[in-house]
């Protein structure tokens, strides 16, 4: 075995013993070839405070040869004090260090070699007979004294690596219940691991769960040193385990009942997380079908009141419309020949009281129409329209208010449609009236535009009057819903029915204190 020195990028300018039969505790293996050990730092520790003890053991004869008679008869009484060789004693030192460090087997080695070192001064200078008697037994107490040191250094070393495993389990366990998703503990997983080892600090985790791979930083997979553990549950293997040792690796041959735990430990989270996984979905699930039920049901039931208001009001309609329509008809030809006997005698207030009187028999009859209507809405009669000309006609049905200006934008090719004018024609003079009320008499301006989409005519009718809050938007088009002090909601509604009766769709886009638009969109007399 010859010594060679070390290449300094591994040990530095260690001595290096090259040998393919043992190995020494706080080696490093080198993998060029032959194997390579690194001398421990313990060895050069151990030979100086052996050859100090040594020293020291032959102090007196060293006084005594230089001449120093009193100091070596003063130093040479601790030789043999009470029948004790107290110089002897300094000979625990190395033995003890040596258990402590490397082994028992180090340490008995050691002991031999202290006790050929006193065996010299007892041939030499022991006056007693059987010299050799008190080497030997020195020899065997520093024996027994190294390996007790030896066995309780092992001893606690296994109890500080048992407290390291069970902290590495306790918080792998508090990492599964801190992560809530399966990466994230892996991630914490391979950081955990590593510290559990005897040397965390040359040792580096892998974990492949599922063709997923998380690792320690400086994880090298070609080094060849690597121990590996399956993770398997019920029998099927989800990945593996793999430590790394950057140097050396026999230490990791001891991890392999700890490895062992940590793949049934880590297995067990994984199984956990994915199951709280699972029933946090299921839960969401659940949620959103409950919530979508509630919903269906809410709608259900404001279906059937709708449902309900609406016969009502159809009862109230067949019952009532014609029994109002005569008493009304009578009231306005009563005013009638009231104007027409006091038109020359009446004064002005007279005749203003007379003309509100019309005013409000039209009102009145206009709400027993929409109630005849809403219910009894004929089928439409289909005839080719000019768009153009029906859109003008709505407009002139309509008193424009003060202040209040409408603008046409039509095409110059008015499209052809296929509908029922006297319905489409109600529909549009409703959205017109609508909008002129919504600017309020305070002046304002009503666009109506004519567009082609596809094989769909566009009637735009855009005001900017107060506009329609959003909570209201969705709710215009239901039976007797009206924001109005005098209305009975019945007008959008007819429009969208007379509308829908004639193949067509009507949206509407509002913001508040801007304006409102209604979108009126039919088919094209050609799609038909």
């Amino acid at each position: 075995m010859g010594i060679v020195w070390g290449d300094s990028r591994n040990f530095g300018r260690f001595p290096v013993f090259k040998t393919n039969r043992f190995r020494i505790k706080g080696v490093t293996e080198v993998a060029n070839g032959a194997k390579r050990i690194k001398i421990s730092p313990y060895f050069w520790h151990i030979t100086a405070v052996t050859l100090v003890c040594a020293i020291l053991y032959y102090l007196p004869v060293v006084a005594g040869m230089a001449g120093w008679d009193t100091a070596r008869n003063d130093l040479g009484i601790f030789h043999d004090f009470y029948g004790i060789d107290f110089y002897a004693l300094i000979f625990f030192a190395p033995v003890v260090y040596t258990a402590y460090t490397l082994s028992v087997q180090w340490s008995i080695v050691v002991a031999l070699i202290c006790t050929i070192l006193i065996i010299p001064y007892a041939i030499a200078f022991d006056p007693y007979p059987n010299v050799l008697f008190k080497p030997a037994a020195f020899a065997l107490i520093l024996s027994a004294v190294g390996a007790v040191v030896a066995m309780l250094q092992r001893s606690d070393e296994q109890r500080r690596q048992n407290l390291k495993e069970l902290k590495c389990l306790y918080d792998i366990g508090r990492a599964a219940e801190e992560n809530g998703s399966v990466e994230n503990f892996l991630m914490s997983a391979v950081t955990i691991i590593p510290q559990a080892t005897y040397y965390p600090g040359e040792t580096r985790a892998r974990i492949t769960l599922r063709g997923k791979i998380l690792q320690s930083p400086g994880f090298d997979e070609k080094a060849g040193k690597m121990l590996k553990e399956d993770l398997l549950l019920s029998g099927e293997a989800l990945g593996s385990i793999e430590l790394c040792a950057t140097h050396g690796y026999s230490y990791l041959v001891k991890q392999q009942p700890l490895m062992k735990t940590l793949a049934d430990r880590i297995v067990s989270a994984v199984h956990e997380i994915e199951l709280e996984q699972s029933l946090q979905g299921y839960y969401e699930q659940l949620e959103d079908m409950v919530e979508k039920r509630t919903r269906d049901l809410a709608e259900a039931r404001e279906k059937l009141i709708r449902s309900e208001r609406l016969a009502a009001v159809g009862e109230l309609a067949s019952g009532v419309g014609h029994e109002l329509r005569n008493p009304l008809n009578v009231i306005r030809n009563c005013v009638y020949l009231l104007k027409m006997t006091m038109s020359e005698k009446s004064d002005e207030e007279t005749l203003n009281t007379l003309n509100l009187l019309d005013r409000q028999i039209d009102i009145s009859n206009r709400i027993v129409s929409d109630l005849l209507d809403f219910t009894r809405i004929r089928p439409p009669s289909l005839t080719k329209v000019d768009l153009n000309n029906l859109v003008r006609e709505s407009l002139s049905w309509v008193a424009v208010p003060d202040k209040t200006k409408s603008i046409t934008d039509f095409k110059e090719k008015s499209p052809q449609v296929k509908i029922d004018a006297e319905q489409v024609g109600r529909a549009f003079a409703n959205i017109i009236s609508n909008a002129y009320q919504a600017m309020n008499g305070k002046g304002g301006e009503l666009k109506v535009s004519i567009d082609t989409e596809d094989d769909y005519a566009l009637v735009k009718f855009t005001d900017n009057g107060c506009g329609i809050p959003q909570d209201n938007l969705t709710r215009i088009f239901e039976p007797l819903f009206t924001t109005k002090p005098k209305g009975i909601g019945l007008g959008l509604a007819i429009t969208k029915r007379m509308v829908e009766q004639n193949q067509g769709t009507i949206a509407v886009a509002s913001r508040v204190g801007e304006g409102t638009t209604f979108t009126v969109k039919l088919p094209l007399n050609e799609r038909r």
